[in-house]
């Protein structure tokens, strides 16, 4: 199934000021990024583009998948860094240009040593916080956290947007131990992993 997905990706820690870890406009290419290989010939390409329907066709450019019926991986590194005692962002958006039945658009962070051209959705990460759409019974907003390796999945059931535009979807990490999830900036969930988790 086809669908645009990061158009923007934002991951930041704030305390006195804002420090940006990371973020991508997709203005010239995307030789930052690696795409997986583990999938093979079941593996598709990703594309630059703005997508059928946008504001600004220069701005509002972004990765697409190209194929239907692919697995996608793609991924960046970035500086090594710690949040301990800040508040940490993730955020991106996400536009499914077609009613798609099935495919996600979230975002996973990796530790450092993960072996990009070996990613696959086995390989162990710390976050992972997005829009999973499958049939007419899963439209969902994942939030997982990585606990003594393991996934453990907020119970709180987050319903995503899943129509064809653009929505920004953010996570925040307080150091008090609570999160909050947003789309378009409202709240959509919050509260305290260990209290929401599965």
């Amino acid at each position: 199934m086809k669908f645009a997905a990061v158009l923007v990706a934002l991951f930041g820690a704030a305390l006195a000021g804002p420090t940006t870890y990371f973020q991508e406009k997709f203005e010239d290419d995307l030789s930052n990024w690696v795409e997986s290989t583990k999938k093979g010939g079941d593996a598709g390409k990703f594309v630059l583009s703005a997508g059928k329907f946008y504001g600004d066709e220069k701005k509002d450019i972004g990765i697409q998948t190209s194929q239907d019926a692919k697995f996608y991986g793609l991924s960046a590194k970035f500086d090594e860094f710690s949040n301990e005692g800040k508040t940490l962002v993730i955020q991106f958006t996400v536009k499914h240009e077609q009613n798609i039945d099935c495919g996600g658009g979230y975002a996973k962070i990796f530790d450092a040593d993960l072996e990009q051209t070996d990613m696959h959705g086995d390989s162990p990460y710390l976050i992972m916080f997005g829009p999973d759409i499958c049939g007419p019974g899963t439209k969902k907003v994942h939030v997982i956290f990585n606990y003594k390796g393991e996934n453990l999945l907020v119970k709180k059931d987050i319903r995503c947007k899943d129509d064809v535009y653009t929505h920004l979807y953010t996570l925040i990490l307080r150091p008090d131990n609570t999160y909050e999830g947003k789309i378009n900036n409202e709240r959509v969930g919050g509260g305290s992993p260990e209290g929401d988790w599965d």
